[in-house]
């Protein structure tokens, strides 16, 4: 049997799949965060430890025969540093800490216009490995002996791996080159440190033999770890985004992916690109708050997070009103909006985080889209999916598939191309509405280079 697990920003989830391709079990524990903010993000290794070996022993008690490989996708940018032996000598940095604003300014000037054709991204940011390491080694030292060990990588080195990274996964830490499918020596140098510290590098899927013997006994002896990239890669690897269609994940984040052909990038000034498992390359834009933003609005207006109240208090305002829009780069103050009135705040944040995608996701995202399957959370929320169809202006599908799926097949499960997709389940842009939103997206984009100037990148509209 194959175990596949998704160590998400928001719930670490697991799946067990038979031989045949079917789903025989799944669960789903939150992720164990000590530090959770605006600014920063901490999880203790122990507690990951745990959390994932409950999570096992739940599905696996389910299982009619051993494991015989766990595959494992992750939220990215996530790591700890660790000793030689791998053992801990910091917490897990999540993505979405920020305090690496000094060192990522640095980085950005010290390894300049080359960054986003050797590494994927535009720039180097804050919540961007490179940074945080820079930052964590003038805070502690930095020692050779030191190990920088991803959120998969140390789950899957206490199952008896060794100290790896998949280059999918690599190719987001921003100290890999993409066209080189190595560590990059110049990021290495601005940092500090040497290659050993970054662990040996494997292509997504290849099976990596454990070495130890004192596991559970839901594993077989020759049990075999795969890495199964980012979660967005495997999202969009069940999704089978390779025929043609763009994946939308709402969830922490909101991310709009597809694969961008053989060719390699950059595809356009804002987007992060890189290897997509089996051939090609794949282009992302990211939200960094999506559902956190949403989450944190309905706790401000209404006190608590109950999405299906906060969706029907957003369908009372109708269509917003023109003096109120929500921007979820500002999220964590009312400041965050233009205007104040719970109904209308309620819906502008549904609109703003929409708002925001197109934006980032620029030409590529506005009018070229055939379709989009829609993963995550906030997939659940029918008349978000319907708004965000009508802003972007194109068909958007739930699918049945998730990065579950994608990290199994990836791991060797047999899992045909999804298709026969519900109708009932697409949701088809309403063009008078369209029309309606095409002016307040407009509006909202002159309040958005209008008063919050620091967040405007001249994205293409």
């Amino acid at each position: 049997m194959i175990l596949a697990v998704d160590l998400g920003s928001t719930n670490m989830k697991a799946a067990l799949y038979g031989s045949d391709g079917t789903r025989v079990a799944q669960a789903s524990r939150p992720m164990p965060y000590e530090i959770h903010t605006n600014e920063r993000t901490e999880l203790s290794p122990a507690a990951v430890v745990e959390c994932f070996h409950r999570l096992v022993e739940e599905v696996g008690s389910k299982a009619a025969c051993r494991i015989r490989s766990v595959s494992l996708t992750s939220q990215a940018q996530t790591f700890c540093v660790a000793d030689c032996d791998g053992g801990p000598v910091s917490p897990f940095y999540g993505w979405a800490d920020v305090r690496a604003e000094r060192e990522a300014m640095e980085l950005r000037s010290a390894l300049g216009s080359s960054f986003h054709h050797q590494t994927g991204w535009p720039d180097v940011r804050p919540t961007h490995m490179i940074s945080k390491v820079l930052w964590w080694a003038r805070l502690n030292g930095w020692s050779d002996k030191f190990r920088i060990v991803s959120l998969p990588s140390f789950l899957a080195m206490q199952l008896g791996t060794t100290h790896v990274s998949d280059t999918n996964l690599a190719a987001m830490s921003g100290f890999f080159s993409i066209p080189s499918k190595a560590w990059w020596g110049k990021a290495l140098d601005a940092v500090g440190v040497g290659e050993l510290s970054l662990g040996s590098l494997v292509v997504p899927g290849e099976p990596i033999p454990t070495g130890r013997k004192d596991r559970s006994d839901i594993f077989t002896g020759n049990l075999k770890i795969v890495m199964a990239g980012n979660d967005h890669t495997a999202g969009a690897v069940g999704c089978s985004c390779h025929h043609g269609y763009s994946t939308l994940t709402l969830g922490t984040a909101g991310v709009i992916y597809r694969h961008a052909g053989e060719k390699p990038g950059p595809y356009s000034e804002s987007g992060l690109w890189g290897p997509y498992p089996g051939g090609g390359y794949y282009e992302l834009h990211c939200l960094d708050h999506a559902c956190s933003a949403l989450d944190w609005a309905d706790e401000f207006l209404f006190g608590n997070v109950d999405s299906p109240r906060f969706v029907e208090h957003a369908r009372r305002a109708g269509t917003g009103r023109k003096d109120c829009f929500f921007f979820p780069e500002r999220w964590g103050s009312n400041r965050a909006w233009t205007g104040m009135e719970k109904d209308i705040n309620a819906y502008a944040v549904l609109e703003g985080i929409g708002f925001s995608l197109r934006s980032l996701a620029g030409a590529t995202g506005h009018g070229g889209q055939k379709e989009m399957l829609i993963l995550g959370g906030g997939s659940r929320l029918d008349y978000w999916v319907q708004l965000i169809s009508d802003i972007f202006r194109c068909p958007i599908t739930l699918s049945s598939r998730d990065g579950l799926d994608g990290a199994a097949i990836l791991a060797g499960l047999d899992m045909p191309a999804e298709h026969g997709r519900s109708p009932h389940r697409r949701f088809l842009p309403d063009s008078a509405r369209a029309e309606v939103l095409e002016e307040r997206y407009l509006m909202w984009r002159r309040h958005q280079i209008e008063r919050i100037p620091s967040i405007y990148h001249g994205r293409n509209a």
